[in-house]
């Protein structure tokens, strides 16, 4: 019974395989006798033998196949969230990198100093959030109301 193929694993220190097999169709004494496939799964303490027909082997393959194709189409449309999902990450980001630049530019305008409300009122609340992010990044100063250009960065 030559191999088509195998797969050896180890697991907790125990090797187990799967080997697919086949016999070919042959003539004995003036008949044909009917080829077969064999599916062994072992490990080290014995083996089993799973015998089955050529329609049985095809009918097999034929659900691996489709199940692959599946598989891949999947990987696609995985491909194309995980490409959408970045180019959303990427747009907040240059959102973010947005209202940075409008927020800097108006303290700067109003002279390197103004208030959380004077930037609520003039370019909005979302503005006015941010404020604690560019806190953080060290490009302002917040005390209290007051917003602080930081002149070090």
């Amino acid at each position: 019974m030559p191999d088509i193929a195998r797969k050896f694993h180890v697991k907790d220190g125990k090797k187990i395989y799967i080997r697919i097999g086949e016999s070919p169709p042959t003539i004995r004494e003036g008949k044909i006798n009917e080829g077969a496939f064999f599916i062994v799964v072992g490990d080290d303490l014995g083996e089993k033998r799973i015998r089955l027909s050529d329609q049985e082997t095809l009918d097999i393959a034929y659900r691996i196949i489709t199940m692959y194709q599946m598989h891949i189409r999947i990987y696609r449309k995985l491909d194309r969230q995980s490409y959408q999902e970045y180019k959303q990450r990427m747009e907040i980001r240059n959102e973010g990198k947005e209202v940075e630049t409008e927020i800097i530019k108006f303290v700067i305008n109003a002279g390197g100093e103004t208030t959380i409300d004077e930037i609520k009122r003039t370019l909005g609340s979302k503005y006015a959030d941010y404020l604690e992010t560019l806190e953080k990044k060290g490009l302002i100063i917040l005390k209290e109301n007051k917003v602080l250009l930081n002149i070090s960065k």
